[in-house]
């Protein structure tokens, strides 16, 4: 049976408020001259608003010699504008009972405020400074240059994991801009010119390439009236040019080993992933959970109970605009045969593609995705973030409400088709982190 999206909830403040029901229908739209496009639901269980900024780039769209660059513009929108001094932002919104975020990944760059129904006009004035004066002060931009070169430092070439995670990608993607990961290389990160920055924000953070949604305690008429008053005079920027290179296909085997001081070794295995949007992308989350999620997976099963050849199994699919990688990390024990590990990886996937899967194992990881997607939505913030989310990937925030409509039409066949499509010998990727001084 289709279950309809329909989500309200209760707060219990001297009488019962009902939050409206969340529904396309319910997701007031609205667009600005200049080209911004605004999702607005009213939600006034609680007097507060989550209000989130979409910007439609991310590693994506970068090229060689600016990679990194979106994650490093995140950074410098919290470091000052010509109203607005570096780190007076938060300490504006602190005092007006406000937090905030942000976050930049492959597709897309998200800045995540929440604060109180009454400081709305005072924060959304802030959004929209920062969204045409960032100022990139010379003297700054140096200072979270080195900031971003130390979280590469600690956050990739120091953790094996990751530098490992870093290493399979490059050598899985060829072409494609997902060649790189979001922080970017470290040669770029320490040699990006500040024109260079400043002509990117100028072309990719402006309104025609921005999605504001606003959910919470307003009324969409005066919220519109807000946002039109502080918006409304930014210019446009240059249309953003598309990402036209398209991933050849994978006509054999890749591998890449690394040598590192380590206790014991890393182990990950990628495979060609479907976009998004593609028909083929719910039967691959459904195979991400049989296979990887929870004790009672396939590969834990073999691999940690029945073997004991490792500690942790994870990997799987991410949401993305263009094709990327199905991944399984593995954890080996000390002394564990990697080359084991692979070739039960390789048994299991071989098994679903040839045999298909159990109709408990469907059920599972259908109850799972569906348990885990309704709970995101349960917060004003969650469902600011799904409803952006789905506007900058799926290219309509309506998906959202479909969205698990595509999972229930999975067929126990569609997963044993999607697994020997993607997942084949011929298209992996191994990546290993062996101990110095030991060989493959």
């Amino acid at each position: 049976m289709i279950q309809k999206l329909v989500l309200g909830t209760v707060l219990l403040t001297g009488s019962l408020t009902m939050a409206a029901t969340f529904s396309k229908e319910n997701v007031r739209v609205h667009r600005l001259d200049n080209g911004l496009k605004v999702l607005l639901f009213e939600d006034h269980s609680i007097p507060n608003i989550a209000y989130y900024t979409f910007f439609r780039v991310g590693s994506r769209n970068e090229r060689p010699g600016l990679t990194g660059v979106s994650h490093f513009i995140e950074h410098m929108m919290f470091n000052g504008s010509a109203h607005v001094k570096p780190g007076e932002l938060d300490r504006i919104m602190e005092y007006h009972g406000g937090s905030n975020n942000a976050y930049t990944s492959d597709d897309v760059t998200a800045y995540t405020d929440w604060f109180p129904s009454a400081a709305a006009e005072k924060m959304i004035a802030l959004e929209a400074d920062r969204m045409q004066g960032c100022l990139f002060d010379p003297q700054v931009l140096e200072s979270e240059r080195g900031v971003v070169a130390s979280e590469r430092r600690l956050s990739v070439d120091n953790d094996n994991e990751n530098l490992l995670m870093e290493s399979v990608r490059a050598t899985a993607i060829m072409a494609h801009p997902y060649h790189w990961d979001v922080i970017g290389w470290m040669s770029d990160i320490q040699s990006w010119k500040r024109e260079e920055i400043l002509a990117y924000y100028r072309q990719f953070y402006a309104p025609n390439n921005a999605v504001v949604v606003v959910v919470g305690d307003f009324k969409a008429d005066a919220m519109i009236q807000l946002i039109e008053r502080h918006y409304g005079a930014i210019a446009p920027g240059p249309q953003p040019p598309e990402v036209a290179t398209v991933e050849p296909e994978q006509l054999g085997p890749r591998s890449t080993l690394l040598y590192r001081d380590a206790q014991t070794p890393s182990f990950l295995l990628a495979y060609p992933a479907p976009a998004c949007t593609d028909p083929d992308f719910p039967a691959m989350q459904i195979l991400e959970l049989i296979l990887l999620q929870g004790e009672s997976s396939r590969l834990y099963q073999r691999l940690v109970a029945e073997e004991q050849l490792a500690i942790e199994i994870g990997g799987g699919i991410q949401e993305t605009i263009d094709p990327l990688l199905f991944y399984i990390s593995v954890k080996p024990r000390p002394g564990a045969d990697v080359h084991r590990i692979e070739k039960i990886v390789e048994e299991e996937l071989a098994q679903v593609a040839a045999e298909g899967i159990k109709a408990k194992e469907l059920t599972k990881a259908f109850n799972a995705i569906e348990t885990r997607f309704y709970a995101s939505l349960q917060s004003i913030a969650g469902k600011a973030n799904g409803l952006g989310i789905h506007e900058a990937l799926y290219g309509d925030f309506a998906a959202l409400f479909t969205h698990m409509v595509r999972f229930q039409k999975v067929q126990a066949a569609d997963v044993q088709q999607a697994a020997g499509k993607y997942c084949t010998p011929v298209k992996k990727t191994l990546g290993l982190v062996l101990p110095k001084g030991e060989t493959e």
